[in-house]
């Protein structure tokens, strides 16, 4: 087979089918759960601060561009970074087991997602680092200094202002719970993890785009994840400029590369697990799909600042109380006219901020299980944030009726939609007892037709569009929820799909949740 067929084999097999799940564990070895943080014993850390809510900016300010002028990369503003991003948000304790909730969401709040940093000279220690992200003690684990020849040389090869950051998956952290299909998983989190760094970086006046110039599995050198020691495999997914605004992709040259390499490294990764389970395709399709070195394009310049529509609602707090909601009341409804300000929020148009980090046109179109919106029939109906246009060799009798002259949304059928949105996401009722659910649909053969590299990039855009949706519901003081468990079959029967160039790759949804009293809640860190 095609390195493309295998891709699609995979995709096959880690579909969901009512009678018949994709392969997993069946049941979930307590024991063998991997450690919630992976850490570098030995290590020097550097803690980092945490700046209180008050110094926040406005929510509806940060998604068309950068605010204001660009921080200076110090101590204060990479700690601001990463605490908005990445961070511990909550500790939750019940039933005498206490585990914590971060910034970024998760499937299953397992965490697949580790941040790693080349952070130049002066801007956190005198020595030019590479870094670990620890959210539990929200500080850095130096794994090496710099010496001044190649502080020098990496200071020279970045513009100026700026970090380089790397976002690694430990696969394993899905697997245990999730089998063959947590590749999947572990993508949509570095979509998640992507949403909420470029959301941070705007609040300081900084861009994120992702760097394509160097092979991922040149990566793995580059920040020591090719090194002896990890009992846990973990790979480098994806490469990051953070910083002041530039025009265009820049390169690294080898000879830094090399000399990144050859870093003698401090800090031993510890063990996560006691043992694990192999899990033969997903550790395929992990390989498969590593990207190569692919040539350098031009950045999309960012959008004028636009004024605040709400100016009285700050970010930073709305980034900290993000919840995945567990159930939702069935009864909340909303006006059409805050579903459609979220729809507008999700048109890369819109919101470049994050939707432009990929660098790459949206692929992602939403269909949508209408529940309880005033001014909206209950039904089906697809969102065009793509640009596509309608769809032809879909059912018969969709209307494809336009619902709003400034908003790509139509129509399909009308009715009562709760029943089969429950059913498609496993059975799940937090799908039919929200306001409104949807399925995030990729086109895939003209994906997977540029490289088998583009496979995951899909399922990053879809995680995006989720941390939008989880910031959106925050605001309008109701919550979210990613569903990962869906019968991808059905989604496209439902459709009356004949081929494979639209794929569902993620669902959501959105209502009043209900609070489980039973679980209380501490703050993320010692005050």
């Amino acid at each position: 087979m095609t390195v493309e067929q295998q891709v699609r084999a995979y995709h096959q097999l880690s579909m969901h089918q009512p009678e018949n799940f994709a392969p997993g564990p069946g049941q979930l070895h307590w024991a063998t759960q991997p450690a919630a943080f992976r850490r570098y014993a030995g290590a020097r850390l550097i803690e980092l601060q945490r700046r209180p809510f008050a110094q926040s900016v406005d929510y509806d300010a940060v998604f068309a561009a950068p605010v204001a002028v660009p921080a200076s990369l110090d101590h204060a503003s990479v700690a601001q970074l990463l605490y908005d991003s990445l961070a511990l948000s909550a500790w939750k304790e019940s039933g005498g087991s206490r585990w914590a909730l971060r910034v970024n969401p998760s499937s299953g709040n397992l965490h697949p997602t580790e941040a790693y940093l080349l952070l130049p000279a002066g801007a956190v220690d005198e020595a030019a680092l590479l870094v670990h992200y620890a959210p539990d003690k929200h500080g850095l684990e130096v794994r090496a200094e710099l010496p001044p020849a190649l502080a020098a040389q990496l200071s020279a090869s970045l513009p100026v202002g700026g970090v380089l950051l790397a976002l690694s998956s430990i696969g394993w952290r899905e697997a245990w719970k999730y089998g063959e299909r947590s590749y999947r998983y572990c993508q949509h989190d570095l979509g998640h993890a992507q949403a909420a760094l470029a959301i941070a970086a705007s609040a300081l006046g900084w861009q994120v785009r992702l760097l394509n110039g160097v092979a991922a599995a040149q990566l793995d050198g580059m920040f020591g994840l090719d090194r002896d020691g990890f009992s846990e495999a973990e790979q480098i997914d994806c490469l990051l400029w953070i910083g002041p605004a530039q025009a265009a992709e820049f390169a690294l040259p080898p000879s830094l590369l090399k000399s990144l390499a050859a870093l003698e490294l401090a800090g031993q990764p510890n063990q996560l697990s006691t043992q694990q389970r192999h899990w033969p395709e997903l550790a395929r399709v992990q390989q498969l799909c590593r990207a190569p070195a692919l040539a350098s394009r031009p950045w999309l310049a960012p959008a004028g600042r636009q004024a605040a529509d709400n100016p009285a609602l700050l970010l930073r707090p709305l980034l900290h109380q993000r919840r995945s909601a567990q159930a939702f009341d069935g009864r909340c409804g909303i006006h059409a006219e805050l579903l459609l300000a979220w729809l507008q929020r999700l048109l890369p148009a819109n919101s470049p901020v994050p939707l432009a980090l990929l660098g790459a046109p949206p692929q992602v179109d939403l269909l949508l299980f209408v529940h309880r919106v005033e001014g909206l029939p209950a039904g089906l109906y697809w969102l065009d944030r793509s640009g596509s246009g309608t769809v032809s060799g879909w059912r018969a009798d969709f209307v494809w009726q336009r619902v709003n002259p400034e908003l790509p949304l139509y129509l399909l059928l009308e009715g009562d939609a709760r029943g089969l949105a429950g059913f498609l996401s496993c059975g799940q009722n937090i799908a039919r007892d929200g306001c409104v659910a949807l399925a995030m649909l990729a086109r895939f053969d003209g994906a997977l037709a540029q490289g088998p590299w583009q496979y995951p990039r899909l399922f990053w855009e879809c995680g995006q569009i989720g941390q939008l949706l989880y910031l959106e519901a925050e605001a309008a003081g109701l919550a979210g929820t990613g569903i990962g468990c869906y019968f991808d079959p059905q989604v496209h029967e439902l459709l009356e799909m004949a081929d494979s160039r639209w794929q569902s790759l993620y669902h959501f949804t959105i209502g009043r949740a209900l609070v489980d009293e039973r679980v209380s809640s501490l703050p993320a860190y010692p005050e």
